[in-house]
């Protein structure tokens, strides 16, 4: 079920536009003394942020520009987009790239002077090199150089949300949505249970937020086709994950009224 699920996610990937590459995963300590293994905190359904830099006056503006990005995600998600400020080769002192982003107002974030982080694994050199990570497949969501196109890079940041909902994504519950697209208010699934337990739907937006909740009654192993209620959805894109138990599938749907 596993591969059926990232199948889905580089669908969704691929109509964002962003090249499907991996990021290079690293365990290091930041310039606090701090340990960090990127691959751990990806699976936890983060979305890191890395700004390569060196003390260049080029770099000031796009860097600046995705850190105050991140601190809007902070109150609506918080936790979940982390800032990550690295020299660019990972030679330079910690001092050195501390004090920079301290005098442009980058502060409170993990700072990395470490060959193991370094913008080399996401391309040609640039100043600055700004890479949006994330996924449950550790997916580059966007790399940009010598710029910040904010648009783009927060539609990176959103799909990095998006993803976090498959991550616990563990069984096939052969589930199917119909009609899809909804064109009704109502809206039947059909899914098929390997032992009975309690059922919940969630439904989430295209930025990860939960916007519904479902909860139905305790349920016999077999199939089953439940009616759902979507009259508050307005029109568009959404994910339906249904739980039972300690496993769960996501199905990407739309609403159109």
């Amino acid at each position: 079920m596993k591969k059926i699920i990232l199948i889905t996610l580089a669908g969704i990937i691929s109509s964002f536009g962003f090249a499907q590459t991996t990021a290079t995963d690293f365990t290091v300590n930041d310039c606090s003394g701090t340990s960090h293994h990127l691959f751990a905190e990806l699976d936890a359904g983060k979305v890191i942020v890395i700004a390569f830099v060196m003390p260049c006056t080029s770099c000031i503006a796009p860097s600046v520009s995705a850190y105050s990005e991140v601190q809007n995600y902070a109150s609506t998600y918080p936790g979940r987009v982390l800032f990550y400020l690295s020299d660019d080769l990972g030679t330079a002192t910690c001092s050195s790239i501390t004090n920079w982003g301290t005098t442009n107002g980058i502060t409170g974030v993990p700072v990395f002077c470490n060959t193991a982080v370094k913008q080399a694994d996401y391309g040609a050199a640039a100043m600055p090199k700004i890479v949006v990570l994330g996924g449950p497949t550790h997916t580059v969501l966007f790399s940009q150089d010598n710029g910040l196109n904010v648009t783009n890079f927060n539609a990176a940041i959103n799909l990095g949300l998006v993803a976090g909902i498959f991550e616990n994504s563990k069984s096939d519950f052969e589930l199917s949505v119909f009609p899809n697209p909804s064109k009704t208010d109502k809206t039947t699934i059909n899914y098929t249970l390997k032992e009975g337990s309690d059922v919940t739907v969630d439904i989430y937006n295209t930025i990860g937020e939960k916007v519904k909740t479902i909860a139905l009654e305790k349920q016999a192993a077999g199939k089953h086709e439940s009616i759902l209620d979507f009259e508050s959805l307005t029109n568009g894109i959404y994910f339906i994950k249904l739980n039972a138990g300690e496993s769960s599938q996501v199905l990407k749907f739309s609403v159109s009224h």
